[in-house]
């Protein structure tokens, strides 16, 4: 008989998460995922935001990503050569669906699966077993939505959807004759109810006519969202439309949980309201399902017990929203970043774009283009970037080993002074910073300056309170008129299935830092792991991935045996004093690593750290490029643990573009030769060169010898 193999739920199928289901797999691990939306992705899958649908994590609709393909990719998985050097998001979407039809990852993956609670699992003494119960629920959407419509500044209900041939064309009769029949229906209906006031009239047909006219709108207005079915799990097929394998939570008064129903990790257990499964009839060894008879609606949920559980939810989710003084006089529209898709709606509008972030200049510029006048509120100002430096090489690309040696005081001074040649003093733009390059995520846009200079943006200090008649008074004393505010604040670490203080360490429910050991593991749960949960200096897809590949080695008992809890705690407080030292002290950056840095770490602890001098020894040409070249992800696969036989190849395409290898050769060999003219005796002219005076001399004579004839 087999062996049982440790099961693990990966929660969220972005990114991060489909990086971790590879490396599931490859371990030998069985690996179940689980995630809300109906398509892989994550947050790079576009969604529209509709009224009455919980907004969907999703970039807005003009993303182009700020890192280089080469720096996005994962490690053994590179990007078409043909795609474009930045990306925008429809391509890093499609690029995320090839990684997972390419490994084969949709078969372990539960689409439109909502994660309600992940709790120790208890044995019938109270006895935690070191497993974990992830309750999940299916959420499909109930039809159709309306799209927001902020034309006017105010939210609100859009318009009808627009029917084509609306004077008599084929579209409007349609739709018109559906309308007259449900009118002539109901009238019939109506008419005839009995005495005891009961409708005779088949319902049925009335139903149906409602449907069809939602479905002809729905044609022009946008698709219906094609929802996969719930499945069920088996490691040998993959997941099979089953429909009845579900369950029904219910709380302690007996009504049916639902998504809206509190359920905050562990203390869903010991606090209001506990809930309590309506029967418990074991299945499998690691499923519990059950069904309510009582719920008319059939709000379905299920339990099912891993071993470890991997969380790839990321921090890109949770709003967070300043409180400035008199907030409440402000009668325009109030949004997040989080909820912004097009800039359409502020068309001729003042608009106040608070955060300077990348997300705040890229929203600013674009909404510059449709609205009268844009104000960018900055704090402490921001270090701009172009995409590009000399020769047309990706910023990016300059994050190299070598570049990571510099010591950070020479690095902050070479960046700052390029940066002041490149568009001179930030002064004048009002975006001068209070600290070094290295001390903060920097802004990366190319088309900022210009629209300053241009007049359609004007920076303007952090904002002090709220006037009536929606006037923002800032902290230099000036007030604007806006019609409009976008909060581009960044997020809040939360996870609303987790007890966050038990598990992450985190005390303050308000602050972003966590306590966890290398941004991955708590210090008390040695069988949960979160990956992506970091700001890097870099893409953070391959930091994910290489985060993956430790958790999955370390699971699979493959990987050194992580540190006693006190080890880990002390590593974790020394840790934030180097950090401290660092990085400026903002909740942006409480999770902030160096990409260089922080990938060699956790790369040697995964057993995949190149061994440099191995590599100089053998291939001088790889090595060079792996010192001086850009620190790519393909790196890692050269050798040691999940080595890529095609990484070398990978490597040398990335640095193709400027070619190291022939740049160094061509120097080199410049350099010998200078040194070698420069050593040897004086010598005569070589037999070409003489041939040539020769030649020239014989010329002149011939020239002078015509000369003298004609004169005579």
């Amino acid at each position: 008989m087999s062996q049982r193999r440790p099961r693990v739920a990966v929660i969220g199928a972005g990114a991060s998460g489909l990086s971790a289901i590879k490396e599931c797999i490859a371990e030998g691990l069985d690996v179940v995922c689980f995630d809300q939306e109906p398509q892989v992705g994550g947050l790079w899958r576009y969604v529209p935001a509709r009224e009455g649908e919980d907004p969907h994590s999703s970039v807005y609709e003009s993303t182009v990503i700020n890192t280089s393909k080469e720096m996005l990719a994962y490690s053994d998985f590179p990007v078409p050569k043909e795609w474009p050097t930045f990306m925008p998001h429809r391509y890093v979407a499609r690029y995320l669906q090839m990684y997972a039809e390419h490994f084969d990852l949709k078969k372990h993956i539960k689409f439109n699966r909502r994660v309600l609670s992940i709790v120790p699992e208890n044995n019938e003494s109270g006895e935690h077993t070191g497993r974990w119960e992830v309750t999940t629920q299916k959420c499909r959407r109930k039809g159709p939505t309306r799209m927001m419509d902020t034309s006017a500044g105010r939210r609100g209900r859009s318009p009808p959807a627009p029917v084509p041939g609306a004077a008599g064309g084929s579209g409007s009769s349609i739709f018109l004759n559906l309308q007259e029949q449900q009118r002539q229906l109901k009238q019939q209906q109506h008419q005839q109810q009995n005495g005891s006031g009961e409708v005779v009239s088949d319902k049925q047909q009335i139903e149906q006519l409602e449907q069809d006219m939602e479905d002809l709108s729905l044609m022009y207005n946008g698709r219906k969202r094609s929802l996969s079915p719930v499945q069920i799990y088996d490691p040998s097929q993959g997941y099979e439309a089953d429909p009845f394998a579900d369950s029904t939570m219910l709380s302690e008064n007996g009504s049916p949980l639902n998504a809206n129903t509190p359920l905050l990790g562990s203390a869903a257990s010991i606090s209001s309201p506990k809930l309590k499964p309506a029967s418990l009839p074991f299945d499998r060894d690691h499923e519990r399902t059950s069904i309510d008879p009582r719920s008319p609606s059939q709000v379905k949920s299920k339990r099912e017990v891993f071993d470890f559980v991997i969380v790839c939810t990321g921090h890109h989710w949770k709003p967070r929203l300043p409180d400035f003084e008199g907030i409440e006089h402000f009668q325009g529209t109030m949004l997040h970043s989080h909820l912004y898709r097009v800039p359409y709606p502020f068309k001729d509008q003042r608009v106040l774009v608070i955060g300077a972030g990348n997300s705040g200049t890229d929203i600013a510029t674009e909404i510059s283009h449709h609205a009268s006048q844009v104000l960018l509120s900055t704090r402490t100002g921001t270090w701009v970037v172009p995409r590009t430096t000399l020769f047309g090489v990706p910023m990016d690309h300059i994050s190299s080993r070598a570049m990571s040696a510099v010591p950070r005081p020479l690095v902050n001074f070479a960046v700052e002074s390029l940066l002041h040649l490149h568009h001179g003093d930030l002064s004048r733009y009002g975006l001068k910073p209070n600290h070094h390059f290295t001390e903060a995520h920097p802004t990366i846009n190319g088309e900022l300056l210009g629209r300053i200079d241009a007049g359609r943006i004007v920076v303007r200090p952090n904002v002090s309170r709220v006037k009536p008649f929606n006037v923002i008074e800032f902290v230099d004393n000036s007030e604007e008129r806006v019609d409009s505010v976008i909060y581009c604040t960044g997020y809040k670490i939360e996870h609303p299935f987790l007890d966050s203080k038990a598990i992450l360490g985190q005390e303050d429910s308000n602050s972003n830092r966590v306590r966890l050991y290398k941004h991955i593991f708590p210090v008390n749960h040695r069988n949960i792991a979160f990956c992506g949960m970091v700001q890097s200096s870099g893409s953070v897809i391959p930091v994910a991935e290489m985060q993956a590949r430790w958790v999955a080695r370390v699971f699979a008992g493959r990987a050194e045996r992580l540190p006693p809890p006190k080890v880990m705690r002390d590593t974790i407080d020394k840790d934030w004093v180097e950090h401290c030292k660092v990085f400026v002290p903002r909740e942006r950056h409480t999770v902030q690593v160096d990409f260089v840095t922080y990938m060699d770490e956790i790369a040697k602890y995964a057993g995949c750290l190149p061994d440099l001098w191995r590599i100089w020894k053998t291939n001088w040409t790889l090595a060079t490029q792996v010192t001086f070249g850009p620190a790519l992800p393909f790196h890692y696969r050269i050798e040691g643990a999940g080595a890529w036989a095609g990484a070398e190849a990978a490597i040398s395409d990335a640095c193709a573009p400027y070619d190291l290898v022939r740049m160094a050769s061509a120097a080199t060999t410049q350099a010998t030769n200078s040194i070698g003219r420069a050593l040897s005796p004086a010598r005569g002219p070589t037999p070409a060169q003489r041939q040539l005076q020769q030649s020239l001399q014989q010329s002149s004579f011939v020239q002078m010898h015509d000369v003298d004839a004609a004169r005579k």
